[in-house]
């Protein structure tokens, strides 16, 4: 997946995008100056069939729209939550786990990695996505190798799919 932002992110975008390079088998490129239709050749030319466009506003991540070859496949509706520490995680080794029956066939087509073996489950180098405690929305949690939970913390606040009603 390539990540990119807005023309002129602010400082905690650019942090939630790096994140997001961190956590998953992904790549951030800074926009500048380029077309969508450049960062999809850019794209392209790294092999990578995802482009994730980060939005922002009043200067914070707000929003993800996920290009699937060129074609707009998802829009995430976000707030993000910057207070867990940074952690490391083993990109050969992540994993899935998707716990929201109504995310459970989209969040593989979201983010391009494997599911968790049922048979084996664990904690370490994992993306789970589940209801939040606090709040009735999904919640994406990253999990370091330590098997340490690990920033950023998405909460999901809607979503919607091209040609889809709202979710």
């Amino acid at each position: 997946m390539l990540i990119t932002t807005s023309r002129k992110p602010s400082q905690r975008t650019r942090t939630f995008c790096r994140g997001l390079e961190r956590a998953l088998d992904a790549h951030v490129v800074n926009r500048g100056k380029m077309s969508l239709r450049d960062v999809f050749l850019k794209a392209k030319e790294m092999e990578k069939d995802r482009v994730a466009v980060v939005s922002e506003r009043d200067g914070n991540p707000n929003g993800i729209e996920i290009y699937h070859h060129g074609e707009l496949f998802i829009s995430l509706q976000l707030t993000v939550d910057f207070s867990l520490p940074k952690g490391s995680m083993n990109k050969d080794k992540i994993h899935l786990r998707c716990e929201v029956d109504e995310l459970t066939t989209l969040a593989p087509k979201i983010f391009p990695i494997p599911l968790e073996d049922s048979k084996k489950p664990s904690d370490q180098n994992l993306v789970i996505i589940r209801s939040s405690m606090k709040k009735s929305i999904p919640l994406v949690e990253f999990f370091d190798k330590n098997g340490q939970a690990t920033g950023p913390r998405i909460y999901l606040q809607g979503w919607k799919l091209t040609g889809d009603d709202d979710t």
